[in-house]
């Protein structure tokens, strides 16, 4: 994993950029998936966090995206919509699956703060 990927929610990754921030799904999570389709928020999406904004669909039920902050969506990987398998080979790269600009920029400080204290 990078070093400038914070986990969140024990199964996603963000990497944060000044006010946007990349959402991707971890190894952790990766492991959980065998055949799989992806649902992701459209461009422009107002997201909250605690609201399922996407979510990658197995035969064993759903795992849920969720975004760490308010904002909206500024890019969807369209290319692990049309080829899940992405994630799996390459989840921290290639495999990433939206970005979100975020309303509040003091609202990233205080999430970085909180989710190294975390770890």
């Amino acid at each position: 994993m990078n070093e400038d990927l914070i986990t969140y929610m024990d199964y996603l990754w963000l990497q944060i950029n000044e006010d946007v921030i990349t959402v991707g799904i971890n190894e952790t999570g990766v492991d959980e998936l065998d055949d799989f389709t992806v649902e992701l928020p459209d461009d422009g999406a107002i997201v909250v966090p605690g609201e399922v904004c996407g979510e990658l669909v197995t035969e064993q039920g759903s795992i849920n995206l969720y975004t760490p902050l308010d904002g909206h969506i500024v890019e969807v990987n369209e290319a692990v919509i049309e080829d899940p398998q992405l994630i799996k080979e390459d989840c921290y790269n290639d495999g990433w699956l939206y970005k979100m600009e975020v309303d509040n920029v003091e609202d990233i400080r205080n999430l970085e703060d909180e989710l190294e204290t975390d770890d």
